[in-house]
């Protein structure tokens, strides 16, 4: 019996960007991502008994075929060409329906652990078309740390992670489904575009301030829900350098530079009800913390 514990971080889009839609129906994208400590953590133990038996510490979770965490241990041994009987346990704390791909994370999480445990049958980059056919997210969530990520998620460049900053994260109690979200982008008129480029330099240069101005989300603009809405204005009258939703939400984040004051906005916006999170950038992506 082997044993691989890895530890999935969640992330944030600092930009994200619709650049058109392709004949496959699948759309290009321009985003700039970064990883957080937020992190689900993936315990895989091999048994006798053939099989996949997920579990997971949030009962809302399905556990069957429909999860990523189960579809991608399916992957790895549909590509590795052998499988054995797998327990996966999933302990959950990246907030559902959110936009920080806690889903994407936990099947990275599989398909790194597994990995480690099949010897290392696998590159990185490998392992990151396995997970492309799973979804957009998880090859970054396999990378990790910074990156411009373009395509449909399969083109990776790392950047340099932010350092001295915190960040507040504020999950409303509503959630939105991915699927919802670009169809009501596909039905907007106009749209206002990230300027990535400068987005970009401002990351590479550690400007925590230009980067503040000149988060966006394109997402954003096609739900444009009351409470996403009035989260962000607070976390903004509460000292945030910017603020934006992440992802398809709708999980909103404040960029801090100082912590006293992003605990203090926490204290202040705490009274909408949700979940309220206190993270720093992290520069890794899915990571092996045990095996045996």
């Amino acid at each position: 019996m082997a044993t691989a514990v890895v530890s999935a971080p969640g992330k944030i889009n600092l930009t994200l960007d619709i650049l058109g839609r392709r004949e496959d129906g699948y759309h290009e994208m321009e985003m700039l991502m970064h990883a957080v400590s937020l992190e689900n953590t993936v315990r895989l133990t091999t048994r006798d008994r053939p099989g996949i038996c997920l579990s997971c510490s949030n009962p809302a979770v399905p556990t069957g075929e429909k999860n990523l965490a189960y579809r991608a241990a399916q992957a790895f041994f549909a590509a590795w060409g052998h499988s054995v009987g797998l327990e996966i346990r999933v302990e959950k704390r990246v907030p559902m329906e959110a936009g920080m791909a806690g889903g994407s994370a936990d099947a990275a999480g599989v398909l790194t652990g597994l990995n480690r445990i099949a010897g290392g049958a696998f590159s990185r980059q490998e392992l990151c078309q396995i997970g492309l056919s799973l979804g957009a997210d998880v090859p970054f969530c396999i990378w990790g740390g910074a990156a411009l990520v373009q395509g449909i998620g399969e083109k990776i460049t790392p950047l340099p992670p932010l350092k001295q900053c915190w960040l507040v994260i504020a999950k409303p109690p509503q959630g939105m489904k991915t699927a919802n979200c670009f169809a009501a982008y596909d039905a907007l008129d106009s749209v206002q575009h990230p300027e990535t480029s400068r987005a970009l330099k401002a990351l590479q240069e550690q400007n925590l301030s230009a980067l503040g101005k000149l988060l966006e989300n394109v997402l954003e603009q096609a739900v444009p829900l009351p409470q996403v809405q009035k989260l962000r204005e607070d976390i903004l009258q509460n000292g945030a350098l910017g603020s934006r939703m992440t992802g398809s939400g709708t999980a909103v984040f404040g960029l801090f530079a100082d912590k006293r004051q992003a605990l203090r906005c926490i204290r202040r916006i705490y009274r909408f009800g949700g979940s309220f999170f206190l993270v720093r950038p992290v520069d890794y992506g899915a990571k092996l913390l045990w095996e045996g």
